[in-house]
């Protein structure tokens, strides 16, 4: 037992480690797609651009003809102005010769000393790249670039460099980035939460399983224990006795037989249970009119509830076929007239009622007997349960009659119901779908 439950542990963490991991890469997978989602999207109209003016002739050829035209340098800073020059620049032409020298520098004016480190592109004309530099004032600005050659290169020589700075855009991206950062981080959270409810949730099957087998098991053991203990101590007093005759020990040989009778049928009902726990009991349904068959189940046990001198009632409303096992839902009625029997005292009534309502066939068995108190009415369901001492073993019953009829009743996709049967007893209500 304690290795079961080390096993049904150690299944739940890996069950847990695995929905875990599970959630983590999903979240980190979908974190990573959006974040470079974003970042296309934010580079894409800058990217689109850089392109499309790169491959503009006319725009091109005026650039290099605006080398001709110099315009005048920017003027000096103002020596009141306090504090490095304010980077608002977007754009950028740089035009090279083919000795790797910038060749416009009155056009670009003071802003020529942020581009000292940078060095012409000479292989990966055509495509956009991204270029990181520190101006004058080291600061860090972040561009956009592509290089292309002049149209009149084979004559000029020139090479031009488009660059668009993408400062807002970083500094857009990082804010993401750390807003994504966060929210990955309270995911991961909350997958770690999830996964153990999660797995918790998954091993309870399980669990119950297991203990609903641990439970038949002992209760099983525990009803089969009674009458094997019974038929050895009758058995095994008759060794005691070789002279007397079947006659003298009749009486013991009758109990034996008896409870042979029980054990058999014990060992029929918990078979019939086990089977219906790993679903391989097949319903054998066959096409029956519901009133003759319900009151030719029920003709022998009128017979014996009017011998014992109890009142039986059959009430039938509605002539109609319905698909039903008739082995299986005679049996069910033979539970609870057998309860019904038990459980009543002579001249107190039983009542069967059959009728046909609201697309049901409603079968209806109630007693005038003993009743049973609300609070056990849930639980008269349960294997080996037994309401108190007036329903133990020596009324016949083992307490898994009721289980039986209510897994037969869920079988045909009915519903069972106990209710009190007013002014005095208890009535079990089963549904059946007409069709």
């Amino acid at each position: 037992m304690i290795d079961t439950q080390l096993q049904l542990g150690t299944q739940q963490k890996k069950t847990f480690i695995f929905t875990f991991l599970s959630f983590s890469i999903i979240f980190l997978l979908l974190g990573l797609i959006v974040f470079q989602l974003a970042k296309s999207s934010l580079y894409e109209s800058t990217d689109t651009d850089l392109t499309r003016i790169s491959e503009n002739n006319n725009f091109l050829k005026e650039q290099i003809d605006h080398l001709q035209s110099p315009i005048e340098k920017e003027p000096p800073l103002s020596k009141e102005l306090k504090g490095p020059k304010p980077n608002s620049f977007q754009q950028q032409i740089i035009i090279w010769n083919k000795s790797g020298q910038i060749v416009n520098e009155e056009q670009l004016g003071s802003r020529v000393n942020d581009f000292i480190n940078l060095a012409p592109e000479t292989t990966n004309y055509g495509k956009i790249t991204s270029l990181q530099l520190t101006d004058q004032n080291d600061r860090l600005l972040q561009f956009r670039s592509i290089t292309v050659k002049s149209p009149n290169y084979a004559v000029d020589g020139y090479t031009i460099q488009l660059m668009v700075n993408t400062d807002p855009i970083v500094s857009t991206m990082d804010q993401f980035k750390n807003i994504l950062i966060i929210c990955m981080l309270v995911f991961f959270a909350l997958s770690v939460l999830l996964s153990y409810f999660l797995s918790k949730k998954f091993t309870e099957p399980i669990i119950a399983s297991w203990k609903k087998q641990q439970q038949f098991v002992e209760n099983a053991s525990h009803e089969l224990r009674t009458p094997l203990t019974i038929i050895q101590a009758k058995l095994e007093n008759l060794f005691t006795k070789p002279n007397r005759t079947i006659l003298d020990e009749s009486e013991s040989i009758a109990l034996s037989l008896t409870e042979v009778q029980r054990l058999s049928q014990l060992t029929t009902d918990l078979l019939l249970l086990a089977r219906s726990d790993s679903n391989e009991l097949v319903l054998k349904k066959e096409a029956v009119y519901f009133d003759e068959f319900v009151e030719k189940a029920i003709s022998p046990y009128k017979e014996l509830a009017e011998a014992e001198g109890k009142q039986f009632t059959l009430t039938i409303n509605g002539h109609q076929r319905v698909l039903l096992d008739p082995e299986k839902v005679q049996q069910l009625l033979i539970i609870l007239l057998d309860n019904a029997l038990k459980y009543t005292q002579s001249g107190e009534q039983i009542a069967v009622t059959a009728k046909l309502e609201n697309k049901e066939w409603q079968l209806i068995v109630a007693d005038t007997g003993k009743g049973i108190p609300d609070k056990e009415k849930k639980r008269i369901f349960e294997r080996f349960y037994r309401e108190d001492e007036s329903r133990n073993r020596q009324t016949g019953g083992y307490g898994i009659g009721l289980s039986i009829a209510q897994w037969i009743v869920r079988a045909h996709s009915g519903r069972i119901l106990v209710k009190d049967y007013l002014p005095k007893g208890v009535s079990f209500e089963i549904h059946f779908p007409e069709k």
